[in-house]
């Protein structure tokens, strides 16, 4: 990772020097800093405090009236301590770059490279087209891990546009990955979105090669399976929003009993009703299946979703969201309250939930939203 980052940055600092139209010149510092505690309601009591610190450099060089060079370099600094009552847990820290990526982009394409975020699709709460990201829906701050690689875009007049991605150096398992890249294999890929009547249509596709020792640690290093994956998404504006989204993935046949299908699908709409400043409405249905056969068999978990926000007054902002299972006829519930000044977001969190966690990302390690509990966190963006 450190060479990713040098090669990186010598390109940042390349990137400065090259000659720009006079006053065109602009680097800015800014960032983030979060502090957070959160209190579950468990016995004992569970706590956990913590803090992070996302310091940016941004640039952008104008080379022509057309055309620009950016690039932006941050830091990821955090750090937590957890308590089961008054008994110390434990104490968790980072300090890893965040992005380091540059651009040159002119108003119809544009090719960026260096540690970034890719996503795309249709879907609000739950994203089968999860696969270079770990948003979740439930962090108000939205973070997720970067992914190493090079993004090429391009946009037609009719606001079609094509995606074209080379990514290297990123073993980790992503999204709802279950096995890890093989490192210093290359991972490609692409995307096609296409206006469709009063909305639009893509597909994407992706091609890389896993290591099963990253699932499975008694299997030796570089055994490589390969993996495809396929995905479709569409959402249209009929009065209600109304869209899709579905992913497939097949991987080689194995003895080491890994699934070879992986499949996941969700519908979704969106309304605002006219109920006094505006009551926001999202419902979703997603699946998401594993096995060796395409939808039957294997693992399947069914959720239903809901998200409503209000807002309260110019400064607050109320949100609830509603998960349920039937399966297992697990209810998750979740509310948002948020204050937002100039440079100040102040929020306040309830869940009341099983002790099961649902399986969305967590990037913190423990599950913050078991059981029961609240979390307030403090935000300031300079």
């Amino acid at each position: 990772m450190a060479l990713r980052v040098r090669i990186t940055l010598t390109l940042l600092l390349f990137f400065c020097f090259l000659p720009a139209q006079e006053d065109s010149t602009k680097i800015t510092l800014n960032g983030q800093l979060t502090a957070w505690g959160i209190g579950q309601f468990e016995k004992p009591f569970g706590v956990q405090a913590g803090g992070r610190f996302v310091p940016t450099i941004l640039g952008n060089f104008n080379l022509a009236p057309n055309s620009k060079i950016d690039f932006e370099a941050s830091l990821n600094i955090n750090g937590s301590a957890s308590f089961t009552g008054l008994r110390y847990d434990s104490v968790r820290g980072q300090f890893k770059p965040y992005r380091v990526w540059a651009r040159y982009a002119t108003d119809k394409w544009e090719v960026r490279l260096g540690l970034q975020k890719i996503n795309f699709g249709s879907a609000k709460l739950f994203r089968p087209l999860m696969w270079f990201d770990e948003l979740d829906v439930r962090d108000p701050l939205q973070l997720t891990e970067g992914v190493y690689g090079a993004l090429g875009r391009y946009y037609f007049p009719n606001n079609a546009n094509i995606w074209l991605w080379g990514l290297m150096g990123n073993k980790n398992p992503k999204g709802y990955e279950m096995i890890g890249s093989a490192p210093w294999q290359p991972e490609v890929g692409g995307r096609i979105q296409l206006p469709a009547g009063p909305g639009q249509l893509a597909i994407s596709t992706n091609f890389r090669d896993v290591d099963v020792h990253t699932a499975i640690l008694s299997a030796p290093e570089n055994t490589l399976l390969n993996e495809k994956r396929i995905g479709i998404d569409g959402k249209w504006d009929l009065g209600i929003g109304l869209w899709f989204e579905s992913s497939v993935t097949k991987l080689d046949a194995n003895t080491y009993n890994l699934p070879t299908v992986q499949d996941s699908w969700n519908l979704g709409a969106d309304y605002t009703f006219g109920v006094g400043s505006g009551l926001g409405m999202t419902l979703e249905y997603f699946r998401y299946h594993t096995g060796d056969r395409f939808l039957v068999n294997g693992m399947a978990l069914n959720v239903i979703g809901s998200l409503f926000t209000y807002p309260v007054s110019i400064l607050d902002n109320v949100s609830a969201m509603v998960f349920y299972i039937p399966s297992n006829k697990l209810v998750y519930n979740y509310v948002n309250w948020t204050r937002t000044y100039d440079n100040w977001t102040l929020y306040a969190i309830g869940y009341w939930n099983p002790e099961t966690p649902l399986s969305i990302s967590q990037s913190q390690g423990k599950s913050l939203f078991a059981g029961k509990g609240i979390q307030l966190m403090v935000n300031y963006n300079f």
